[in-house]
């Protein structure tokens, strides 16, 4: 490894070359005064904006406005895998839990599931009626959930492919969708404002949360399932206590819509991406904003933790997925 040591009179900055890799670092006795990232991963035609790692932390999944899917090693910082098959963009993956398949939704109204050993697709989930934006898999892999711009949220079985159940309720399009820990609530977040709660085995609504004064981007259960995070066009994320549906906490400090919502291992902190270009990452209890992340030189779609809670991924309109070790940046501050 290459390392160019530029010194200033206040300033030091570090250079790490690595393959496909910059970081930069930049620091001063008082603590990190800028903090860029310390891996870029380079490759894709378009814009980067579902990401997902996979269980074991060694791999990144990333659905792309190029059409594509691809699984990047984060150790190299190299793509092992490109999936094609879907006709327009790819807004969002998700691995099921031990990471043998990976769900992608699409523009192009479809949901498909890979086999990410062969790069095979396995099913490829119709009936969706406008593109799809939303893609999660049930906790314990058995169903699969999609929500859509034609305002459903549909539940699919995973082994079969088949549609099982579609809620209606939302008067606008779905964005996002996750299912909560103990696998008996879904949750989706759309352009009415409003975050739906769903029982999947009856497809009833069971609860609406009003809070937010736009669309709603994106929907996160805590790991814990105690609390709901949801970010949206009104420059907030708002974190919900489950299961009351009561507002906790009101996020606020980004200047344009919140596109992406993550929870840390720990549910103590959350990060938000942002239109404006930044990630910043809170402290759930106080509401304090801890980070702010630069770098990306457009609007950021997706960040997602690691899950191990140390690193922070982040695709961009500029066509880059970002990593930033969160765990170095806390001991740079000690």
């Amino acid at each position: 490894m290459d390392r160019t040591l530029l010194a200033t009179t206040s300033l030091l900055v570090f250079v790490t070359m690595r393959s496909a890799a910059i970081a930069v670092l930049l620091g001063s006795a008082l603590g990190p005064l800028v903090f860029a990232a310390d891996q870029t991963l380079s490759g894709h035609k378009g814009s980067t904006t579902g990401l997902d790692w996979h269980p074991s932390g060694q791999r990144l999944a990333c659905g792309c406005f190029d059409k594509t899917i691809g699984i990047w090693d984060v150790k190299t910082g190299t793509r092992q895998q490109t999936l094609s098959g879907h006709t327009n963009y790819v807004y969002c993956v998700a691995w099921n839990r031990d990471g043998t398949r990976l769900a992608s939704a699409s523009y192009d109204q479809t949901v498909r599931v890979w086999d990410t050993t062969s790069g095979r697709e396995i099913h490829k989930l119709i009936g969706h009626t406008a593109p799809v934006l939303g893609v999660v898999w049930s906790p314990d892999g058995s169903k699969l959930a999609s929500g859509s711009l034609d305002k459903s949220v549909r539940v699919w079985g995973a082994a079969t492919g088949r549609n099982l159940q579609v809620l209606k309720g939302h008067t606008h399009f779905v964005i996002s969708v996750d299912w909560s820990p103990d696998g008996k609530r879904l949750a989706s977040g759309g352009f009415d404002n409003t975050v739906k709660l769903w029982d999947p085995g009856t497809g009833k609504a069971t609860r609406t949360l009003k809070g937010h004064t736009g669309a709603i981007e994106m929907v996160s259960w805590s790991h814990d399932g105690t609390q709901l995070a949801s970010g949206g066009r009104d420059l907030t994320a708002i974190v919900w206590a489950m299961p009351a549906g009561k507002q906790l906490r009101v996020l606020k400090g980004h200047t344009r819509r919140i596109e992406s919502v993550s929870w840390r291992r720990d549910d103590l902190q959350l990060a938000t991406g942002s239109q404006d270009g930044t990630v910043k990452v809170w402290n759930v209890a106080t509401a304090q904003m801890l980070h702010t992340l630069t770098g990306h030189k457009k609007p950021v779609r997706g960040v997602t933790w690691s899950p191990d809670g140390k690193v922070l991924a982040s695709g961009s309109d500029d066509h880059s997925i970002k990593l930033w070790d969160m765990a170095r940046r806390v001991r740079n501050q000690k």
